[in-house]
């Protein structure tokens, strides 16, 4: 079981929801995900039309806020309205704890086992520096587990954690928080799967969110002209690992959990760069490095992955250009993101330690 919280920060979840079932989010995923680290998740729910409410108590952790969405708001102000609602609940209970965190996930977004530690440590140097906002790197996933959208209209990351005692708030359509006064980068991930799921569920999320935003003529615009750019997206592919809550999903949705081990890949570039932890998963059953492409046999040549290719090496195809998000806001991936990047590119996966 991983820790919750330390000698130095109390972690807590807060969130909203309503439908969760009807259109298919990985709520049950995101809930578990947020409560393996929190003492308590907040959840200011609406029951809807389906059995969000009862699926919910059954994630140990979760403290149901009732509650009712206005949906004559529009501009998506209904969300950051119920965020907030779960938000007071959870300043209510513990706002006046000068070391209470909260860390927020929406329904569609899910927090990966590995970063756990990384992220208590972090919120407890953010403690230390008199920072009150966390902001975490976003994996956007585009119609499978396997590809991560990295067009402009992506945010490349967003705040997902706040210091309690402040006036930090929800705001617009509940995307960010404001009133935070100093920000701390983690490199902890949201793996974000709301446009992963059952196609129909999909649509009829897709039309009945819109609602929120929009008036009847201007919904169906946007919904025509959003369903011609969704072809447009920039993906790259993504064969890392995902959080294990994800597992039994994945399969129901008859995705791939781990690529097949391939007998060797050949990299070139510096092992010492890459944290040893992720090292030891890459999805080959023999791990060749070598300090230069000349060096690499012929027959490795093919698959090879240059970590720090050049011009030349995009040129003649043999490294895989546009591995970076396009957002100007964009923070350029470490070391071991654009390692998984690139192994991906050429059908090189990971694995989940045994």
């Amino acid at each position: 079981m991983p820790q919750k919280s330390s000698n130095l920060v109390k972690l807590y979840g807060f969130t909203l929801l309503r439908n969760g079932v009807k259109y298919d989010y990985s709520f049950r995923e995101s809930f578990t995900s947020l409560s393996h680290i929190s003492e308590e998740v907040y959840v200011a729910l609406d029951k809807g039309d389906d059995n969000s409410l009862e699926e919910s108590q059954k994630i140990p952790g979760v403290k149901i806020i009732p509650s009712t969405w206005d949906m004559a708001l529009k501009k998506g102000l209904v969300l950051s309205v119920e965020t907030n609602k779960a938000l007071e609940a959870l300043r209510k209970d513990h706002g006046q704890e000068d070391n209470a965190w909260g860390i927020y996930l929406q329904a569609d977004e899910v927090l990966h086992e590995d970063d756990y530690e990384r992220l208590i440590k972090d919120i407890e140097e953010a403690q230390k520096t008199g920072c009150d906002a966390i902001s975490f790197r976003y994996f956007h996933f585009w119609q499978t587990h396997h590809h991560v959208a990295v067009s402009k209209k992506w945010y490349p990351h967003e705040i997902r954690a706040i210091k309690l005692k402040t006036n930090i708030e929800s705001w617009g359509d509940a995307q960010g928080f404001r009133n935070q006064t100093k920000v701390f980068f983690t490199e902890a991930r949201i793996f974000h799967y709301g446009h992963v799921r059952e196609q129909d569920s999909y649509k009829e999320k897709i039309r009945d969110m819109g609602k929120l935003y929009h008036e009847a003529q201007v919904l169906e615009e946007k919904l025509s002209k959003g369903q011609k750019n969704a072809s447009k997206n920039k993906c790259i592919e993504y064969f890392g690992t995902h959080p294990l809550v994800m597992k039994e999903r994945i399969l129901r949705m008859n995705d791939i959990w781990e690529l097949p081990e391939v007998s060797e890949v050949a990299i070139v570039g510096d092992p010492k760069k890459y944290s040893p932890a992720l090292l030891k998963t890459i999805g080959a059953k023999k791990v060749s490095w070598f300090a230069t492409s000349s060096e690499v046999p012929r027959a490795l040549k093919k698959s090879m992955v240059l970590t720090e290719p050049g011009l030349f090496d995009y040129l003649f195809k043999r490294a895989e250009p546009g591995l970076e998000m396009k957002s100007k806001l964009h923070r350029k991936w470490s070391d071991d993101f654009k390692l998984i990047f690139q192994l991906s590119s050429r059908h090189v996966g990971f694995r989940h330690p045994s």
